[in-house]
């Protein structure tokens, strides 16, 4: 494992500089000519000067953070200015951070990179267990890094309202959007990120998914209600949406209809909130797809005589809710 930019990469140095230079040298390049593999650093033959044909490796990238320096020419550079570089890109290194980001994968250790957190103590109700537990959030400090928005978001169909009840946000080192998950009572347990250069999609390490969209499914969908003396929440649907990405989850929400997500499979945790849920019907639209299908199967066996079940077949040429327009999603038909 190594840390380029405060994220976590789950390799070796070694493996990033053996993959750069077999790329580097099959579409042609000179650079990385050499490398020689020691105990702190990883020696190459130096980018920047010579036009990288150095007899003999002058510069050196430390293995624990990726530095480099050039003991000859006195160039020193993160590793993804150096990857930019020997792709011939003069940006300060994005074109070498979307490269990683492409190749290799990021470990749970970046997603706990300078996060702060809050500790509560009690039950928590969206866990298979009643056992009262320590649990950490993600503070309002940490969410606030990512509140901008990117051209992604809407190239994706979201629309601003949506982005706001979502708190959707966008990670400028990871170039990724971020999707805070909460449990119902709004706190945030964990950021998944969808890079916005690649279809790299990521949780932290190890968490169990709760149903996406839950919280704000309470905060948006319900409203309180007086019976008699006697005040009560009260859904405002008949019906949920289940989705089987978040994107896909917030496509519907765009277009005023109630869906979460699973983000998967489903998971039992999350069978249990749907089955909680205050309505009677659930809509299976996870994706056209062996898995999504596989997905609307495990949901109708999780449902047994505790929901009603119906289901939305997606037009043709869609694969799931984000490839409709708005107005095949305003109009779909659902099959019970």
């Amino acid at each position: 494992m190594i840390q380029i930019n405060d994220t976590y990469f789950g390799c070796e140095l070694h493996d990033i500089i053996i993959k750069l230079q077999t790329e580097l040298h099959m579409n042609g390049s000179r650079y990385l000519a050499k490398i020689k593999d020691g105990p702190t650093h990883i020696q190459i033959t130096c980018p920047y000067h010579s036009d990288g044909m150095e007899r003999k490796p002058s510069a050196g990238i430390r293995k624990t953070d990726g530095i480099f320096h050039c003991f000859a020419c006195g160039e020193v550079h993160s590793l993804t200015e150096v990857i930019s570089h020997c792709f011939e890109k003069d940006d300060g290194g994005i074109y070498g951070m979307q490269w990683l980001l492409k190749n290799f994968s990021v470990t749970a250790k970046e997603y706990n990179r300078n996060v702060k957190f809050k500790v509560g103590r009690g039950v928590d109700s969206d866990s298979n267990t009643n056992d009262v537990q320590n649990v950490q959030f993600v503070t309002e400090e940490e969410l606030e890094k990512y509140r901008y928005t990117h051209p992604y978001m809407y190239k994706r169909g979201l629309t601003d309202e949506v982005i706001e009840m979502f708190d959707i946000g966008y990670d400028r080192d990871m170039q990724a959007i971020t999707f805070p998950v909460r449990d119902i009572h709004g706190n945030c347990l964990f950021i998944a990120r969808r890079s916005v250069n690649t279809k790299f999609f990521n949780y932290p390490e190890g968490v169990e998914k709760p149903l996406y969209g839950r919280y704000e499914l309470a905060k948006y969908g319900e409203e309180v209600v007086a019976f008699g003396s006697e005040l009560r929440r009260v859904p405002k649907y008949k019906e949920i949406i289940v989705c089987e990405s978040m994107l896909d989850a917030l496509s519907f929400w765009t277009v005023g209809k109630y869906a979460v997500a699973l983000n998967g499979l489903g998971n039992d945790l999350q069978f249990k909130q749907l089955r909680g849920l205050p309505c009677r019907t659930i809509i299976l639209a996870t994706d056209m797809d062996e898995r999504g299908l596989r997905a609307r199967e495990r949901i109708r066996t999780n449902m047994q005589n505790t929901k009603i079940i119906g289901e939305y077949f997606f037009p043709k040429g869609c694969k799931d809710a984000n490839d409709c327009t708005k107005e095949q999603l305003k109009n779909f038909q659902v099959v019970y």
